[in-house]
C-alpha cells in the first residue's frame, strides 16, 4: 500500500513537472516571438522616422526672400533700423542664378576684376550721398570672423548708431564642407528671422552672442533659438521649417562668383579691406567721403 501510494506520488510529480515544462515552453515561445515583433516594429519605427527626418531636412532648390534680406541676401543694418523689402525678386533659386551674377565683372582701369555683386564700386560709391557702405562677407562658424568680430564689432555698432556708416553682412556656407551639422547655414537661417523681427542694435548684440560660442562645435537649433529669444525674435517656426536655407544656399556660390573666396571678406564702398587697421581704414573712408 505504501509502495502504491509512493508510485502514485511520483506518477503526480512527473505529471506536474510534465505540465510545466510544457507551460514554460510556451511562455518562452511567446516570449521570443513577442521580442521579435516589438524588434520588427521598433525597425519600422527607426526607418519611419529616418525618412521623416530626412524630408524635413531636405533643402528646396528656391524659396522665398525674408523680408530683412536684400536681393543678393544682405541684412543691411542703418542707424533706423534694419532695411526691409528692399529685393526685386521674392525668391531665389539655385538653378537660374541671374546673368547679372553668373559672372560679375567690373573694369579696373585696363584689368576685369571679379567684383561682389550688388557692391557699388568706389567709382559709384563716392558720390551717392550715402553714408560708407560696409559689407562683411562672414561665417558664423569661422574663428577668424569670430576674432573679427571682437576686434571691431562695437567700433562697427558705434560708427552704425552714428549714421557714419550702413553695414551689410552676407552670411556664407563655406565651412558647411567639413561641417557634419551644416551649422554655418542654419545660424544664416537663423540671422534672417532674427533680422525679420529686431532692431538693428538688438540683432547686432544677437551676432556678438553667438559669435561668442565660436568653437564650441557649433550651437544646436534649441540653442539658436533661446539665444534669439533673449533678443525679442520668435525663430522656432523658421528653424523646424529651414524656411530661408534656399536663400543661404545661393548667397555662397553667388558670393563665390564675385572673387570672395574665403572669411570674413571686408569691403566699403567698393575698396577691400587688406590692411591690418580696420579703424584706421574705415575711419579714412569716412572723412574722406564727408570732405569730398
Amino acid at each position: 500500500m505504501a509502495n502504491n501510494k509512493a508510485v502514485d506520488a511520483r506518477e503526480r510529480a512527473r505529471q506536474v513537472a510534465s505540465q510545466q515544462a510544457k507551460a514554460s515552453k510556451k511562455s518562452g515561445g511567446g516570449w521570443i516571438k513577442a521580442t521579435v515583433l516589438l524588434v520588427a516594429v521598433a525597425i519600422v519605427v527607426i526607418i519611419a522616422m529616418v525618412i521623416v527626418q530626412a524630408n524635413r531636412n531636405k533643402i528646396e532648390d528656391a524659396g522665398p526672400v525674408p523680408a530683412s534680406s536684400n536681393g543678393f541676401g544682405g541684412i543691411v543694418l542703418t542707424a533706423n533700423g534694419i532695411e526691409r523689402n528692399t529685393s526685386d525678386e521674392p525668391s531665389r533659386d539655385i538653378n537660374s542664378l541671374n546673368s547679372a551674377t553668373a559672372s560679375h565683372t567690373v573694369t579696373e582701369g585696363a584689368e576685369e576684376t571679379e567684383f561682389p555683386v550688388g557692391l557699388e564700386t568706389a567709382d559709384q560709391a563716392k558720390d551717392n550721398g550715402e553714408p560708407v557702405h560696409l559689407t562683411i562677407f562672414q561665417d558664423y562658424n569661422c574663428v577668424h570672423c569670430a576674432e573679427f568680430e571682437s576686434n571691431y564689432g562695437d567700433t562697427i555698432q558705434q560708427l552704425v548708431e552714428d549714421g557714419k556708416i550702413t553695414l551689410e553682412v552676407r552670411n556664407l556656407t563655406f565651412l558647411d564642407a567639413s561641417s557634419a551639422t551644416e551649422y554655418s547655414a542654419r545660424a544664416a537661417n537663423a540671422a534672417y528671422s532674427v533680422a525679420n523681427q529686431v532692431s538693428t542694435d538688438q540683432f547686432l548684440e544677437y551676432q556678438k552672442e553667438i559669435f561668442s560660442h565660436q568653437g564650441e562645435g557649433g550651437l544646436t537649433n534649441d540653442e539658436l533659438i533661446d539665444i534669439a529669444s533673449k533678443y525679442g525674435a520668435d525663430i522656432k517656426e523658421d528653424m523646424d521649417t529651414n524656411k530661408w536655407r534656399p536663400l543661404v544656399n545661393v548667397v555662397t556660390p553667388e558670393s563665390q562668383n564675385g572673387g570672395i573666396i574665403g572669411t570674413p571678406t571686408v569691403f566699403a564702398d567698393g575698396q577691400q579691406f587688406t590692411t591690418a587697421d580696420f579703424e584706421g581704414w574705415i575711419n579714412n573712408l569716412i572723412d574722406e567721403k564727408a570732405n569730398a
